[in-house]
């Protein structure tokens, strides 16, 4: 009876672990990081990022979570990106990225173009309707990453940036 017991709690582990997905260092399941507060940070980020190199055409990424040397992260979904087609901006899934030598800089394996990389790395709810978040951007070399508090009321979202944590973007 506990040995029947025993195989059928290692079943139903096995069967629901898998179905909970990659998660961030608290615990949270990276898939509740694609809700209208990360929509509303992703777009003040893609709003605010610097023009590194002025006339070259610019594509995006979009990662969630931890980004660990050797690509290993999680991209987002693309429903998720599909979010930002009204911005017009090329937006790519992390998963088809190149690099290119010398630095293996992240490149656009269509356009043979630097990718901004934008990494939502953490997300927590401090209220019903406040989150606090640590994101950053990279592009070739340069990155930044900070604090941001993302508070909503009425359905209108409010992205306020906190101080910056690491980078060598000095803008």
């Amino acid at each position: 009876m506990i040995c029947r017991t025993l195989i059928l709690a290692i079943c139903l582990l096995a069967f629901l672990l898998p179905s909970c997905g990659p998660v961030d260092r608290e615990g949270m399941a990276l898939a509740e990081y694609e809700s209208a507060p990360t929509e509303a940070l992703v777009r003040q980020i893609l709003k605010t990022l610097p023009d590194l190199n002025p006339g070259v055409q610019k594509s995006h990424s979009i990662a969630l979570g931890e980004i660990i040397r050797g690509r290993d992260f999680t991209p987002s979904s693309v429903p998720f990106m599909k979010r930002f087609d009204d911005l017009k901006l090329r937006i790519i899934s992390p998963t088809v990225l190149a690099t290119a030598p010398p630095d293996n800089v992240a490149i656009d394996p269509d356009y043979r173009v630097p990718v901004y990389v934008i990494q939502v790395r953490s997300m927590r709810q401090t209220a019903g309707d406040a989150w606090e978040y640590e994101a950053a951007w990279s592009y070739k070399k340069t990155f930044q990453r900070r604090t941001w508090k993302v508070t909503g009321a009425n359905g209108v979202m409010k992205v306020e940036p906190g101080p910056v944590i690491d980078g060598n973007w000095q803008g």
